[in-house]
């Protein structure tokens, strides 16, 4: 038994889905069965793509037939390939999310870009994090106490961005003034996290550039990320989030890339990975579809992974 991390093939976009197991640990306590989703990148009808929602019912219910909650949903940014299908989600009947992470930001996009159902998606998002939300909002950083959240449960999730610098580099021009709504750098600031499984480690560091993201957590949180398990590549793989002493220091011996095959010819760093830590396994969503990983409570029983393709 271990902890399963469903890296959905979405196309160029993010939807990670983390399942923690009801289990019962060494000292002889039962710990709650949790399900995270992180980010989401639904497309309705999509040959190509996995349809999230109806993936997450078809994995996800009880069996009397009702779809389990979403315990926590994190929105590491508020991008539309990162919130694309929330309104989907958030008014899907069958679906509730108990708990939803959210930043503390000003960013307000400039347009909808003609994408059919961001708007809709951005109110659903508005919805979410705001006073009448329907789930428990939490805002979070790297400084708050404690650091780590719900460790009591055991899911042990440690909180590598946002930081009091990167949000306030994402707010503020070089100069000292404060950028518009518009031109805010939510991607510097976005959820980065971690999760332990005993002392493995899992790193979902979502969208942030190679500076200031990396540099800020490659100086100020290396002791926490070095010898990681499994790695989900930055930015979906694109090179401006690779950050080569960070990987070294990592040393993942998985590296998970959500992309889709336009972005990964025109921009992904699979050879500056490669070349990084020559030992890692590169498993690519353009290539091999969902990647499912199961990572052990047993420390001494191995990594596994599967494909849908």
């Amino acid at each position: 038994m271990g902890i399963d991390i469903h890296f959905l093939n979405v196309g160029a976009g993010d939807c990670t889905i983390v399942y923690f197991p009801e289990r019962t640990t060494p000292d002889g306590k039962t710990k709650e069965e949790r399900i995270m989703m992180v980010d989401i990148n639904h497309h309705e009808s999509h040959g190509e793509y996995e349809h999230v929602i109806d993936y997450y019912k078809r994995l996800f219910h009880n069996t009397n037939g009702s779809v389990k909650p979403i315990f926590r949903f994190v929105c590491t940014h508020p991008h539309q390939d990162h919130i694309c299908g929330l309104r989907k989600l958030l008014d899907d009947a069958d679906i509730r999310i108990l708990n939803f992470w959210d930043l503390a930001h000003s960013f307000v996009p400039e347009d909808f870009d003609h994408h059919p159902t961001h708007k809709d998606d951005w109110n659903a998002y508005e919805t979410l994090r705001g006073t009448d939300s329907p789930s428990t909002v939490i805002r979070t950083s790297r400084e708050d106490d404690p650091r780590q959240y719900w460790c009591d449960d055991e899911d042990r999730i440690s909180v590598l961005s946002p930081c009091k610098d990167l949000t306030q580099h994402a707010h503020y021009k070089d100069d000292g003034t404060k950028r518009d709504p518009a031109d805010v750098e939510i991607d510097e600031m976005c959820y980065g996290l971690m999760i332990k499984v005993n002392e493995r480690k899992v790193i979902l560091p979502a969208d942030g550039r190679t500076t200031p993201f990396w540099d800020d957590i490659y100086a100020k949180c290396g002791s926490m990320i070095e010898n990681c398990a499994v790695l989900k590549a930055g930015h979906h793989g694109h090179e401006a989030s690779f950050h080569e002493q960070a990987v070294k220091l990592m040393a993942p011996k998985l590296i998970v890339f959500s992309n889709s095959e336009d972005q990964d010819a025109a921009n992904g760093a699979e050879e500056s990975y490669a070349q990084a830590v020559p030992g890692a396994k590169i498993l690519k969503t353009c290539d091999s579809g969902t990647v499912k990983v199961t990572v052990p409570f047993d420390s001494n029983e191995a990594i596994t992974y599967s494909t849908s393709r």
